[in-house]
């Protein structure tokens, strides 16, 4: 089975919401050991922690879960797909190119609530609402 890169909405929805929907989807793609972990991800969602608690329940987790390092031609990649839309009158934010860049070229889906990254060149993981 493919792998599938989480990204944060995915996440915080699991966290607020792990019974149904995407939370059960998440839950499966870890035990499943199909869930994927990458940099910005883990960035937005240290940023948003409220306490030593929430910080210490997010390494326990993603310390089991693979972690996909970021190389410059993800940096590139990524830089070239933001100007190619917004040369098309789409505006996307560094950190989604950023992580559908690390997705296509690992050949990896992502599990998204964020409609956005319909606009890239990348396969959905499907969420179940």
């Amino acid at each position: 089975m493919n792998k599938v890169i989480v990204d944060t909405s995915a996440w915080i929805d699991f966290f607020r919401a792990p019974a149904g929907g995407i939370g059960d989807e998440v839950a499966t793609l870890i035990e499943q050991d199909r869930a994927v972990l990458v940099g910005p991800v883990l960035a937005e969602l240290l940023q948003g922690l409220k306490s030593r608690r929430e910080a210490d329940t997010l390494n326990e987790l993603f310390s089991i879960l693979p972690y996909l390092e970021t190389t410059r031609d993800d940096w590139e990649n990524a830089g070239d797909l933001l100007r190619r839309m917004r040369h098309n009158g789409i505006t996307m934010p560094l950190s989604d190119t950023l992580i559908a860049s690390i997705a296509k070229k690992h050949g990896h889906a992502v599990l998204t609530l964020d409609k956005h990254f319909e606009h890239l060149e990348i396969p959905l993981h499907p969420a179940r609402n």
